[in-house]
């Protein structure tokens, strides 16, 4: 008798530890079509799953009751597959998928090796088309890449000639777009349909927020080498497990991550029971009991236990079997964060250790490995480290970038919220397009100047090319001269034009830009700061994006006073600022000409910005950080978890809606011009999906991200900016920012009326139509405290996040969002520590670390 019920006992651990890691995602129960399923199977003994994956059916049968058929090994008995779906069944019908007409089904898809080339690719085939029963399907094995080479194994015949096969083989090129070989061996084949049509479910294996929680629930320490001096210390930072610890027993924080989303706590009236653990260190596993409560909250057949947090001994306690130690997990965080570095490839590293250190020893598996370690990270506190600890909580200056460390559409659920989405009650603004913002009236009169500036002015001087009449060359150069008169002949037109918007415009293009610039080798050399001047003038381009209304006002003054010390004001207008300078410097006096083109760019540039304002003159509103939701339904799942949006400041906005834009929130490339053809050909329809965006601030600190659903666009940095900045700030370096400015003043002119938006030097090439003032080059030449936002935007956007980018790619959304929270934190502390140990390097206060 007490054979039989030690028996029962064991039976029941082994049952609770298979529910856990089904719930959990460690192990396969897939839903295919109605109540067809394919599971994998389990090794009771090392408690995960096998990667032999099996089809499970549930039948009605009409009077009696519902049959369950698993082709598991244990099938013809009480398996385990069948005990989970007397207890979870309906949930699990819930999430199946209609397989109508479907031949082959990738269901599971696991990538090996750092490199992500090669995976496990799991398919469901059925014989015929509209087989959708058990009877009919068959289980196929690949591994190789996703273009098909590679090992394939078929659970009903051996051999690579196998039709179910050659039917997953079809079906993967198809969706690669490469030309099958199969097609031969599969026309005609009454076994397989030829036309081999498929859905992939295998990325519809979603992971959500209530799956990431584990029975340890209080929040744990940073490790020491990312603490900062401002982190809260709850406890005392445990030393290494070294040995075995003794019996871990309940204690009040003890808990149950019940299967409702919320938690049970241990009461101490109640009894108590002792089971066996395995707690996995750095080095070795430890095999102790753990005492544990049944659950009162959760349903019994679930099985649910209340267990110890273990926090203050340096343990997780994910599910009551399976344990950790935080330095082990605090291992892939550094491992992860230092070099590219997936999980599976990191999970054999430390299976090998343990094997060196004593033979035998086993590590978990890497979907055990991988659900424990989500569910750590998710209890660090790392709340308080996207703040630059020099920029504050409002950066003068912020780099906008987005990084394709994308998660792919299929990935994608309703929870995603970035800041672009528009509640159904945000506001309706007034805001519409200004016509006429660039400096010159005249878009064809525009163009011509453009083409006489690019083409080489009054450059007459044609190479000489020794070659006999009518060759090639002789050709050529009789082109070349065509075009060299119709130039000398279009500039009194330039001329005259200029002289119409402003006579002393007129009059600088044709001293500066005229014949005098010609040597006698009859070669253009005009002088480059008014070259760049007229370059600007005629760009089609907004004049706000060369002088805003804190350009305007410091033009003012100048023009009020023209005195040097007025001039050195005007270092945010660099192609006025440079022709000042110059004529200081030869002259120590300004010209009539300047001082007349200063005044007329004075005058232009307000019109131009009273008329931006004039189409929204409404205050922007701002809402209460408590009236958003932040602990949605289940109060341990954050926010930000759900949307995939955290930033350091909180949303006090709505982003507003445009009406007056009919394409306003639209992607980019498709309903709205933009003059800028880098910015089309990046994100025209074969740009990649997904991605997040990030907010950084000169010293390569991240204020916050989001992740975009389907493609990078101007609304991004909008939408974040309008949704989170009291003010907005001084100056945005974002790669299309000249796409970018015109759409943010359109919208809320007010707002971001004395931001200066610029594209920084490492993403300029491309931009060719933007004029010089797009461009941060064009700002640090004048302002040298501007030069190094350059390296950092580059740095930021590649040396950081790039190195995530192949982990994140095979990740679902929730595990997706996490991992980059927990990669910018760790960024942004080690960059924090290092500001700080520097300040104390130059006698400042010192830091104390801990």
């Amino acid at each position: 008798m007490d054979d039989l019920a030690t028996s029962w006992i064991t039976l029941e651990e082994d049952l609770a530890s298979y529910f856990d890691a089904v719930q959990s995602g460690c192990v396969g129960f897939v839903a295919l079509h109605g109540k067809l399923f394919v599971v994998e199977g389990w090794n009771r003994s090392k408690e995960q799953g096998t990667n032999q994956w099996f089809h499970f059916e549930a039948t009605d049968v009409a009077g009696s009751e519902e049959t369950l058929v698993c082709r598991c090994p244990l099938g013809e008995l009480e398996c385990f597959h069948k005990r989970f779906y007397k207890s979870h069944g309906g949930a699990l019908l819930q999430i199946a998928v209609t397989l109508e007409g479907e031949t082959a089904t990738p269901f599971d898809k696991e990538r090996l090796g750092i490199d992500g080339v090669r995976a496990v690719h799991c398919f469901s085939v059925a014989k015929a088309k509209s087989c959708v029963g058990m009877s009919n399907r068959t289980v196929v094995i690949h591994e190789g890449s996703d273009m098909g080479d590679g090992t394939w194994r078929c659970s009903k015949r051996e051999g690579e000639n196998c039709v179910h096969i050659l039917a997953a083989r079809r079906y993967m090129r198809k969706e690669q777009n490469v030309d099958s070989d199969d097609e031969g061996e599969l026309e005609g084949n009454e076994h397989v349909h030829n036309g081999t049509n498929g859905i992939d479910i295998s990325t519809q294996k979603q992971t959500s927020q209530r799956e990431m929680r584990a029975v340890s629930h209080l929040p744990v320490l940073v490790p020491r080498w990312a603490s900062l001096p401002n982190d809260k210390r709850a406890y005392d930072q445990p030393a290494p497990l070294t040995s075995a610890p003794g019996v871990l027993k309940c204690e009040q924080s003890a808990s149950c991550a019940c299967i409702d989303g919320k938690r049970a706590y241990y009461d101490p009236l109640q009894a108590t029971t002792v089971r066996e653990c395995t707690v996995y260190t750095l080095m070795e596993p430890y095999q102790t009991t753990i005492e544990l409560q049944v659950c009162p909250r959760c349903p019994p057949e679930s099985r649910r236990y209340i267990g110890p947090d273990l926090r203050t001994r340096g343990i997780f306690n994910y599910n009551n079997s399976a344990l950790f130690s935080h330095q082990l997990l605090n291992e892939y965080i550094s491992a992860f964060t230092s070099s590219e570095t997936p999980i599976e490839p990191w999970v054999q590293q430390t299976a090998r250790r343990y094997e060196d250190v004593k033979a035998g020893n086993a590590f978990v598996g890497g979907g055990l490995f991988r659900a424990a370690w989500f569910a750590y990270v998710r209890l660090m506190s790392l709340e308080n480290d996207k703040c630059c600890p020099r920029c504050g909580d409002h950066p003068e200056s912020v780099i906008w970038d987005g990084v394709s460390i994308a998660f792919g559409r299929k990935h994608v659920n309703t929870g995603l919220q970035p800041p672009t989405v528009s509640s159904p009650d945000a506001p309706r603004r007034s805001s519409k397009s200004a016509p006429g913002q660039q400096w010159l009236h005249n878009g064809k009169r525009r163009k011509e100047l453009r083409d006489w500036l690019h083409n080489g002015g009054l450059k007459t001087a044609v190479p000489a090319r020794a070659e006999e009449e009518g060759g090639p060359r002789a050709k050529e150069e009789e082109k070349e001269l065509k075009a060299a008169i119709q130039r000398v002949q279009a500039f009194p037109e330039l001329e005259k034009w200029l002289s119409e918007q402003d006579v002393h415009l007129g009059n600088i293009f044709k001293k500066r830009l005229g014949w005098d610039a010609v040597g006698e080798d009859k070669k253009w050399r005009p002088q480059r700061e008014y070259q760049t001047l007229f370059e600007i003038l005629c760009a089609e381009e907004s004049a706000m994006q060369t002088l805003n209304r804190v350009g305007c006002k410091s033009l003012r003054t100048f023009v009020r006073h023209p005195v040097k010390e007025n001039a050195r004001g005007l270092a945010c207008i660099p192609m006025l600022f440079k022709i000042l300078e110059r004529e200081q410097y030869e002259k120590g006096i300004y010209s009539k000409e300047t001082l007349g083109l200063c005044n007329w760019i004075y005058k232009r540039g307000t019109d131009v910005l009273g008329t931006i304002l004039a189409t929204n003159t409404e205050p922007l509103p701002q809402i209460s950080a408590a009236g958003f939701d932040k602990e949605g339904s289940f109060s341990e799942i954050r926010e930000w978890e759900r949307t995939g949006c955290y930033y350091s400041l909180p949303k006090i906005r709505e982003r507003p809606r445009y009406p007056g834009f009919p394409h306003d929130g639209k992607a980019d490339a498709k309903k709205e011009q933009i003059g800028c053809r880098k910015y089309y050909d990046e994100y025209s329809q074969k740009r990649l999906t997904g991605g997040i965006m990030a907010c950084w601030c000169t010293h390569s600190i991240c204020y916050g991200f989001h992740c975009i659903p389907l493609g990078e666009g101007r609304n991004d940095v909008f939408s974040a900016l309008i949704t989170r900045w009291p003010k907005a700030p001084t100056r945005v370096v974002y790669d299309y920012a000249c796409a970018l400015g015109p759409y943010c003043w359109n919208r809320e002119p007010e707002f971001f009326a004395e931001t200066q938006f610029v594209v920084d030097g490492f993403h300029s090439t491309g931009h060719s139509k933007c004029s010089s003032s797009a461009f941060l080059k064009t700002y640090a030449d004048v302002n040298p405290t501007l030069a190094g936002i350059n390296s950092s935007a580059a740095e930021c956007g590649n040396s950081g996040l790039g190195r995530i980018r192949k982990s994140v790619s095979y990740m679902g959304q929730a595990r997706a969002i996490l991992y980059c929270w927990v990669f910018i934190s760790i960024w942004n502390r080690i960059r924090i520590r290092k500001m700080k140990e520097r300040e104390a390097g130059l006698g400042n206060t010192p830091t104390k670390f801990l």
